[in-house]
């Protein structure tokens, strides 16, 4: 099965391609294609874009999620919104989670395939 990238992953991978050139007053002229299907819907996560972003990076290795997550509510909306983003690009998130008991905080890792 092809992957495909989602418009945001295609802008975080390659910036340059959707880049702004020389803004005019009514006009901004880019580099390339602009990106299609953008969702208007709410606005993304910036810390959840960051961890994609760096899963991105470095696919099929495993990351700590190095974020103090308190509660199991908090674990599961952070799988949820990263397993939403993942599905985007028909890609597969694998994660592992356990709770600290010295920390009293769950830990969370990572790995993008």
């Amino acid at each position: 099965m092809r992957q495909y990238d989602s418009i945001e992953t295609q802008v975080m991978i390659k910036p340059e391609k959707f880049g702004i050139a020389e803004p005019t007053k009514l006009l901004t002229p880019i580099k390339g294609e602009p990106p299609m299907y953008v969702s208007r819907g709410r606005k993304a996560n910036p810390v959840i874009a960051e961890i994609y972003k760096n899963l991105l990076l470095n696919v099929n290795q495993w990351f700590h999620v190095n974020i103090p997550i308190t509660s199991k509510k908090q674990l599961n909306a952070l799988r949820t919104s990263l397993y939403i983003r993942v599905k985007k690009d028909s890609r597969s998130l694998s994660s592992s989670s356990l709770y600290n008991e010295n920390t009293k905080m769950f830990d969370l890792w990572v790995k993008l395939s």
